[in-house]
């Protein structure tokens, strides 16, 4: 890799950071790492440190103001979510550097405000429907196909989404004062995969399509991330999609990550999508051990203007088939988290990545939606199996 000589700065600190932090790191920039935690693990490896809320941008471009930079600012950069990603935005147009318009990254930030921008460029989404329906008009009540799926229209990890099974659970939903800030859907079975990818000068470029399993109706927790996706067919066509979202939301550059819904009659439905680097140690764990691919490196790149094309990766290594994430939820009745459990692999299997995401002792009663997941393994296979045979056996093993 080339040497650079210039400064990077790094919105957040934390371990979900450290990835970013180190592709900068090696390319000899010094990094300049913003956090409200005095004790985030990033800053250990940061040369100028800023304790500040990511969430503060106003504060960080005034810190920033008065940062004696050793070298010139190349680029800023995030691996967080939500607010912090505004903050990225807000400091690249201060800063001039490269990112994403301020207005682009709210219209993010709010799902309805999104879908309404969106869909008038033929984008496939969900029908929506409103939380103020009345259910006496005829033409109204034919609208209502439940089972409905209302979510927060600003929120992230499955947190706060409820299912309608029936008319009595709409009603109830429609007299609550929150119902406003929820967006309703109907519900669309269908397997899910989820989208990689980079966005540079305007145009997207697809990195990674993996499977996403769920718990289903009626918290949809992440419990599974399968690399390569069995609907790979599909790659063209979700490009296509990505590609209309990049142009009708004015995306310019930086990391896009999206959620389809793949129907039993193959229409690709657009469920999420952010310009974001995406959780679910997607980036920093599946796809750099099943294809060998450094993701961050090439976001580093795209975020200091450096020329890359990233392509579209098919072929795993070392003989690889399948590789997977697997999560671990706790029983109904358990109320904290006990000892960890241990995944024994089979002939052919290597087990490549484990975590504790909640710790020993604490209560688990008020986790909500992904946030329940205790542990997470990532598992590797060169047996030809299909997909649900695998993930059946990796669950067997988990809960015997």
């Amino acid at each position: 890799m080339r040497q650079l000589t210039g400064s990077y700065l790094s919105i957040g600190a934390g371990e979900n950071q450290i990835p970013l932090i180190h592709a900068a790191k090696a390319r000899g920039l010094k990094v300049i790492s913003v956090d409200t935690n005095p004790e985030a693990p990033g800053l250990v490896d940061s040369d100028i440190r800023i304790l500040e809320s990511t969430h503060e941008y106003r504060k960080i471009l005034h810190a920033m103001s008065r940062v004696p930079l050793p070298f010139k600012l190349m680029g800023v950069g995030s691996r967080s979510f939500g607010k912090a990603v505004y903050t990225v935005s807000y400091l690249a147009e201060k800063l001039k550097l490269r990112g994403n318009p301020r207005d682009t990254v709210n219209l993010f930030l709010d799902k309805e405000k999104f879908k309404n921008s969106v869909q008038k460029f033929g984008i496939p989404l969900p029908p929506s429907l409103h939380s103020n329906l009345s259910l006496k008009s005829k033409e109204k009540k034919m609208d209502l196909s439940f089972p409905l799926i209302a979510k927060p229209k600003e929120g992230s990890g499955k947190k706060g989404i409820t299912v309608l099974e029936n008319e009595a659970d709409y009603k109830k939903f429609t007299k609550l004062k929150t119902s406003e800030s929820y967006l309703l859907e109907p519900y669309i079975p269908g397997d899910e995969v989820t989208v990689l990818g980079f966005v540079i000068t305007k145009r997207f470029y697809l990195v990674s399509l993996t499977d996403k399993i769920t718990t289903g109706k009626p918290n949809f927790i992440e419990v599974a991330h399968v690399a390569p996706s069995r609907h790979i067919d599909m790659a063209g066509e979700i490009k296509m999609i990505c590609q209309a979202v990049v142009t009708a939301t004015k995306l310019k550059t930086g990391p896009f990550v999206a959620e389809f819904k793949i129907t039993k009659n193959k229409e690709c439905l657009l469920i999420e999508s952010a310009p974001e680097v995406g959780g679910e140690f997607l980036a920093d764990v599946l796809i750099p051990e099943h294809y060998g691919y450094k993701y961050f490196n090439d976001l580093l790149s795209v975020t200091i203007g450096e020329k890359t094309r990233p392509v579209f990766l098919k072929k795993a290594k070392d003989g690889i088939t399948k590789s997977a994430l697997v999560f671990t939820l706790p029983p109904e009745r358990q109320k904290k988290m006990g000892e960890p459990v241990t995944l024994e692999t089979n002939t052919g299997e290597t087990l490549f990545f484990q975590k504790q995401i909640v710790q020993t002792g604490v209560a688990l009663d008020k986790l909500e939606g992904n946030h329940k997941r205790t542990q997470v393994f990532g598992i590797a296979t060169k047996q030809s199996i299909s997909t649900e045979d695998w993930l059946d056996s990796l669950f067997q093993r988990l809960n015997s």
